[in-house]
C-alpha cells in the first residue's frame, strides 16, 4: 500500500526544516534528497548552468533512492535548456517524447519534468533546480512552490560560495604574479600528502632576487612588478609540473617539489638558476637578474612546514654570505646561526650599556720616529667569552644595520677622549683616525650625526678612514658626504688601499689626504718582488696626487727601514705598538713629549 501524500502544511514544514541547514557542508545533497521525498519523485538535481555554457554540471544529484556522483551533461536538446530566466518550466508528461535526443531521460524512463532557475540577488542565472519522475507529477502546483522557495535559498547559498571562492582567491593569490601567496604556501605545506611507503621527500627552495630593491628605486615599483611577473611566468612555464611555485615575500619565491635525494633537489635548483641566465624584457628594456637559492629536504614523516621554510631560509642566508649562490641546509648552519644571534644580542647589549671600549694604536713618522697620530679601534670584552675579535662583531653590526649607532658611539667616545687628554695636559700630535663604515656612508644623517658627536673638539683633530671598496658602493653619495665633512674640517684617509677596485678618476675626486697601504702587501716586503712593485706603485701614485701614505701592519724593523727607503711617510703596526687602552696610550706615547724612536 502506497503511503499517503503529505499534507501541504507538513510538506512546507519539512522543507523549512531542511532549509535551516543552509551553510552546512552537506546542505545541497540533503536538500535534493528531501525534496525528492517530499514531492514523491525519483530524481532531483541542482546543476550549475550559466548562460555562457553549453554544458551543465550537477553539484547535488539524487536518483532512485540514493545520492549519486555528480555528472556533466550537454544542455542542448534537454529540458534544462528550456528553463527560462525567471519562471519554472513544467513538462507534466511526455518529456521523453519532447526531447528524444536526451539519452539520459530516455534511459531513465522519465515522464515528467519541473525545472526552476536559480538566481543570485542581481537576477543573474546561476543554475537549475529540477525534479523528474517516471510518472506524471502528482501535485504540480505544490511542487512548483516548493522548488521556487528552495531555489531562492540555493541561489543565496551559491552566491555565498562564489563570494567565498572570490575572497579565497584574493586571500591566497598574489595579485602581481598570479602565483599562490605566502598564506597559501603555508596551507599547502600543512596539507602536503603523506603517501605511505613512498620514498619521496619534500624539497623546498627559497629563490631570492638579488638587489631587487634597487630596481624598484631606480625604475619604479610598476617596473619592479613587471619584472616579478615575468620571472614568475618563466619559472611557472619551464619548471616541471610536479613543482609548486609561490610568491614568498617581496623579492622571494618558494618552490616545493617531491624529490628523492639532495642531489635531485640541487639539480632542480640549478635548473632555476639557468632560467635567470638570460634577461627579462620589461618596460621596453632588458633586465639581467641574479638569484640566490637556499633549499632543504625532509621526509614525509618529518614534514613540518614552518620548520622546513626556516631551514631553507637559513640556507639562503648562507648562500648569500658565502657568495656561492646555492646552499642546501645542514644542521651545522642552524648552530652557526644560533651562535651568530647570541653574539648579536650580546653585542647590542654591550653597545647600549657602555661595555665597549676604544683602544688606540700609534702611528709614527718613519723619518723622525716621532708619534704622528693614532687610530681608534673598537674593543669588546664579554664576561663569558673574554675579548671578542672585531672581525666577529663588526661584520654582524654591518649586516644588521647597527653601524650608524656603533659609528656614532666610536666618534663620540674618541672625541671625548681627546678632550680628556687635553684637560690632563696631553697633546696628540697629528690626527686621531676613526673608521667609517659603508652603512654610515649610506646614512643621510651622517654629517649631522658627526657634527653632534664631535662637539667640544675641532674637527681638524679627526681623520675619517673608509675603505675604497665601500666608497665605490655608492660613489656619488659618498663623495657628497665626504665633501661636506671635509668642509667642516675633518680629513679623509682611504684605508686598505690596493685591495678594492676604485678607478683613478674616482680617486682624484675622493678628497682624501691620506692613503693607507693594506697590510697584505706589507707582510711580504721586502722579499716579494710583486708586492714590492705594488707598494712602489702606490707610493708613486700617492706622491703624484700629493697624498700622505701610511703603511699598516708593519711588524719588523726591516719592513720599516725598507718603507722609509721607498719614501713612505708614516706607518703603524706591532713593531711600533699594539692598540692599548687610553690611559696606557697616554702614559707611553703622550708623556713625556720628547720624541720616541723605533730603532
Amino acid at each position: 500500500m502506497m503511503p499517503s501524500p503529505l499534507s501541504i502544511e507538513e510538506t512546507f514544514r519539512q522543507l523549512a526544516d531542511v532549509l535551516t541547514q543552509s551553510g552546512y557542508p552537506d546542505f545541497l545533497p540533503t536538500l535534493v534528497q528531501r525534496i525528492a521525498h517530499l514531492l514523491d519523485v525519483e530524481f532531483c538535481l541542482i546543476a550549475d548552468a550559466t548562460l555562457n555554457t553549453v554544458e551543465a554540471k550537477t553539484i547535488a544529484l539524487y536518483g532512485k533512492g540514493q545520492l549519486l556522483d555528480n555528472i556533466s551533461y550537454p544542455l542542448k536538446g534537454t529540458p534544462c535548456e528550456t528553463v527560462p530566466e525567471r519562471e519554472p518550466c513544467l513538462y507534466q508528461q511526455g518529456v521523453c517524447q519532447a526531447f528524444p535526443d536526451d539519452k539520459l531521460l530516455v534511459d531513465l524512463g522519465v515522464e515528467s519534468y519541473l525545472g526552476m532557475p536559480i538566481l543570485n540577488t542581481s537576477g543573474q542565472k546561476l543554475g537549475i533546480l529540477s525534479i523528474m519522475a517516471t510518472k506524471a507529477l502528482p501535485r504540480p502546483d505544490i511542487s512548483r512552490e516548493v522548488l521556487r522557495i528552495a531555489a531562492a535559498q540555493v541561489g543565496a547559498e551559491l552566491e555565498r560560495s562564489q563570494s567565498e571562492r572570490f575572497i579565497r582567491k584574493l586571500t591566497y593569490r598574489d595579485a602581481v604574479t598570479q602565483l599562490p601567496n605566502r598564506a597559501h604556501l603555508l596551507e599547502k605545506l600543512q596539507n602536503w600528502p603523506r603517501v605511505d611507503g613512498s620514498r619521496a621527500g619534500l624539497g623546498v627552495a627559497l629563490i631570492d632576487i638579488s638587489r631587487f630593491k634597487e630596481l624598484n628605486d631606480l625604475f619604479s615599483f610598476k617596473v619592479g612588478d613587471e619584472i616579478l611577473a615575468a620571472a614568475a611566468k618563466r619559472m611557472r612555464d619551464d619548471l616541471p609540473e610536479s613543482c609548486y611555485l609561490a610568491r614568498y615575500s617581496a623579492d622571494q619565491f618558494a618552490l616545493l617539489s617531491p624529490v628523492y635525494s639532495v642531489r635531485e633537489l640541487e639539480q632542480l635548483c640549478r635548473q632555476v638558476q639557468k632560467l635567470f641566465m638570460w634577461p627579462f624584457h620589461c618596460a621596453g628594456r632588458d633586465f639581467a637578474l641574479n638569484v640566490n637559492l637556499g633549499c632543504a629536504l625532509v621526509t614525509a614523516e618529518e614534514l613540518n612546514g614552518p620548520e622546513l621554510l626556516r631551514f631553507a631560509s637559513i640556507a639562503l642566508a648562507e648562500a648569500k654570505s658565502s657568495g656561492s649562490g646555492l646552499k642546501v641546509f645542514e644542521p651545522s648552519m642552524s648552530q652557526a646561526l644560533s651562535e651568530r644571534q647570541k653574539v648579536l644580542e650580546k653585542f647590542m647589549l654591550a653597545l647600549r650599556s657602555g661595555k665597549l671600549s676604544l683602544n688606540y694604536q700609534p702611528q709614527l713618522d718613519l723619518a723622525s720616529g716621532q708619534l704622528s697620530g693614532a687610530e681608534a679601534l673598537c674593543r669588546w670584552y664579554d664576561d663569558e667569552w673574554g675579548w671578542v675579535r672585531p672581525d666577529t662583531f663588526i661584520p654582524l653590526a654591518e649586516e644588521r644595520g647597527l653601524m650608524p649607532e656603533l659609528g656614532n658611539w666610536v666618534m663620540q667616545t674618541a672625541c671625548r677622549q681627546l678632550n680628556l687628554w687635553q684637560q690632563k695636559g696631553y697633546r696628540l700630535p697629528g690626527r686621531l683616525s676613526v673608521n667609517v663604515s659603508a652603512r654610515q656612508l649610506d646614512n643621510e644623517q651622517l654629517v649631522s650625526d658627526f657634527a653632534t658627536c664631535s662637539s667640544g673638539i675641532k674637527p681638524t683633530q679627526i681623520e675619517l678612514e673608509v675603505t675604497e671598496s665601500l666608497i665605490m658602493r655608492n660613489p656619488e653619495q659618498s663623495l657628497r658626504q665626504m665633501a661636506e665633512l671635509e668642509g667642516m674640517g675633518f680629513s679623509w684617509a682611504i684605508d686598505d688601499f690596493g685591495t678594492g677596485y676604485s678607478s683613478l678618476a674616482y680617486l682624484t675626486r675622493f678628497r682624501a689626504s691620506t692613503l693607507k697601504i693594506d697590510r697584505a702587501f706589507i707582510n711580504n716586503i721586502p722579499g716579494d718582488h710583486h708586492h714590492n712593485m705594488v707598494v712602489k706603485t702606490i707610493l708613486a701614485m700617492a706622491k703624484s696626487l700629493d697624498m700622505l701614505t701610511i703603511a699598516e701592519g708593519v711588524e719588523t724593523a726591516e719592513q720599516a727601514a725598507y718603507l722609509l727607503q721607498l719614501g713612505c711617510a708614516r706607518a703603524q703596526g706591532y713593531h711600533f705598538g699594539k692598540p692599548v687602552p687610553a690611559e696606557e696610550f697616554a702614559e707611553r706615547w703622550l708623556k713625556p713629549l720628547a720624541a720616541k724612536t723605533f730603532a
